[in-house]
């Protein structure tokens, strides 16, 4: 079959129509004529593979890693840099009016990144002695020499301890990066687990905070966007007086010492154990006393009184009894970081049934090669 790619779709495939029907096919470029063939059925769409592509964009470039036809951790890799950003716009702006039911007038300002070694946290998988990452669609691992995304820190240091895990059938190698110093740890099922570097965990230095970051916290994934993405929470801040603001999937808290230097308290909540106890290294660090940590489960626990509700949750979004819990608390704005643009582009919608309007959003690329980006907004209460 041949069509014409019409856009690129949440999840990096485009979308190309066959007939009556729409078929997601990846690896193409908004734009090009392809052949195609139709695999399987996807819920009311089907799955297709490329052939070949017939007339391409000339934002279509070769790929510069080796390992992308065959890694799942790139799916935009194809594509130029600047259409990558225009794409992740396109998407973002489908699913508001798709889910959300709306429309803007102006699009979103995006904000790109250095396209290539820029994360933070790399986790390694290990099946029967293969050393690498997850094959496209499946939990396989595909041996890696060289990935793009990683510090070049962090690419030697992988490629220097391969060999040694040959030997090991099941495990998972976890590496937190500041980009000049590296902590490690390898899990295995019902082991101990191993320590593969001289410190547990490594320092960051934000704007005027540090941070003590042990490679299973969790920190923003992209070194280049760790200021800009506490940038736009102090911007917001600048000037407000605040008595008290609640900090929600604060993990060690990236987003709450800007938050504690700005409000009178503030209630940081996070279940993850290792996270809450990295929070209070961080607190104590900076020498900060006005954060009170919570260790509980936000979708589950109470919500208490605040003014403004900081949230970044993960891929799956808020939930209806969380944002309800906001409004019930009196919070009159609401700082949301989201990962993901369908499920965000969900809780707008139910924000909207409290009051709440969208005041300010801005996209950050956090996820370059990927179809993934960071959603910043703000949300006041109109009623």
């Amino acid at each position: 079959m041949i069509g014409n790619v019409l856009t690129i779709a949440k999840g990096g495939s485009g979308i190309v129509r066959d007939g009556d029907r729409t078929v997601f096919v990846p690896g193409v470029v908004a734009g090009e004529t392809v052949e195609f063939t139709v695999s399987g059925r996807l819920r009311s769409a089907w799955q297709g593979q490329l052939l070949r592509v017939l007339a391409a964009s000339p934002q279509r470039v070769e790929p510069p890693c080796p390992h992308y036809r065959e890694c799942g951790g790139c799916n935009l890799q194809h594509m130029s840099y600047g259409e990558q950003l225009r794409c992740k716009t396109e998407i973002f702006l489908a699913n508001l009016k798709k889910i959300a039911g709306m429309e803007r007038q102006s699009l979103p300002e995006i904000q790109g990144s250095p396209p290539f070694r820029y994360r933070s946290r790399s986790e390694f998988q290990v099946r029967e002695g293969v050393a690498g990452f997850f094959r496209k669609g499946s939990h396989r691992v595909v041996a890696i020499d060289r990935c793009l995304l990683l510090p070049e820190i962090v690419e030697g240091f992988f490629l220097e301890r391969r060999a040694g895990l040959s030997g090991t059938a099941n495990a998972q190698l976890q590496v937190v990066s500041n980009g000049r110093e590296i902590a490690a740890r390898l899990e295995t099922p019902g082991d101990a687990e191993k320590w593969f570097s001289p410190g547990r965990a490594v320092r960051f230095e934000i704007g005027p905070f540090a941070y003590r970051v042990a490679p299973d916290n969790f920190i923003q994934a992209n070194l280049f966007q760790l200021q800009p993405l506490q940038g736009l929470l102090q911007r917001y801040l600048g000037g407000r007086k605040i008595a008290r603001a609640v900090d929600l999937f604060c993990g060690c808290g990236f987003f709450t010492l800007p938050l504690a230097a700005s409000c009178g308290e503030v209630l940081a909540v996070e279940n993850d154990p290792g996270n809450v106890a990295a929070l209070r290294v961080n607190l104590d660090l900076n020498r900060i006393e006005n954060v009170r940590p919570v260790q509980a489960d936000v979708l589950r626990a109470g919500l208490p009184r605040a003014e403004l509700y900081v949230a970044d949750p993960p891929r799956g979004g808020l939930s209806a009894q969380v944002i309800a819990g906001m409004a019930g608390a009196g919070a009159g704005t609401v700082i949301y970081y989201s990962c993901d643009s369908a499920t965000f582009a969900r809780d707008l919608r139910i924000f909207g049934h409290y009051g709440f309007g969208l005041l300010e959003l801005r996209l950050i690329d956090n996820f370059p090669q990927s179809d993934h980006f960071e959603i910043f907004s703000v949300l006041e209460r109109k009623i």
